[in-house]
């Protein structure tokens, strides 16, 4: 699962994130950034949740593999 991780500082310090699963492939490729920088700015300018965002701190793209391991022997 490929996630957007876009991390904020409130005008009261704090840290603040906002995670969003299945992130677009395009986030991964080359010039991604440019839209991960793009939907930072946009939720700074928008203010959408119950804090004010005082800063972008940065963003993580995380790309997660899970494999099953059985609980028994066969």
């Amino acid at each position: 699962m490929k996630t957007v991780k876009l991390m904020f500082e409130t005008d009261a310090g704090k840290s603040f994130a906002v995670s969003m699963n299945y992130a677009a492939p395009a986030l991964f490729e080359e010039g991604g950034d440019a839209l991960v920088r793009a939907a930072l700015d946009a939720i700074m300018t928008q203010q959408p949740f119950n804090v004010t965002l005082a800063s972008k701190k940065g963003a993580e793209l995380i790309d997660r593999t899970v494999t099953e391991v059985a609980a028994t022997a066969a």
